[in-house]
């Protein structure tokens, strides 16, 4: 099934991207709720972002779906990439043309950071690579 360049493709990606926030924000407010001794809605958190996460991975899997390491790591080194030279960059750019020097600067750090993720994959691509010939 080729869904490549399809409303339903974009529409994935969009569920996979409400899925994954939702998972996040779900395991904060249950950390949240533990810190104030609230057990009982702290569990209901955390078994709702587990099933965020099923529900993400489920879609995740129409869309490209979890490939053998190089390619995930591939995949994950070139993400990273565009976050610290591109994304970041311009969001860094916005917040200051807006005022925001503390957000600016958190962009700022961002990409310094997503920059490090993607070295790290990078060269545990190479360190596969090597391992296997």
């Amino acid at each position: 099934m080729n869904i490549k360049g399809t409303r339903t493709e974009q529409n994935l990606w969009n569920a996979f991207a409400g899925e994954s926030q939702a998972r996040n924000k779900y395991i904060f407010y249950g950390q949240k709720a533990e810190a104030d001794g609230e057990v009982e809605i702290a569990k209901l958190f955390n078994d709702t972002a587990l099933q965020e996460e099923t529900h993400a991975k489920l879609i995740f899997n129409y869309l490209t779906g979890v490939k053998d390491s190089i390619s995930n790591l591939r995949d994950a080194s070139q993400g990273e990439f565009y976050e610290a030279t591109t994304l970041y960059q311009e969001y860094d750019r916005v917040a200051r043309e807006e005022g925001f020097e503390e957000i600016a600067d958190f962009f700022k750090e961002l990409q310094t950071i997503e920059a490090d993720h993607e070295r790290r994959y990078k060269e545990m691509i190479r360190k596969l690579v090597a391992k296997k010939s």
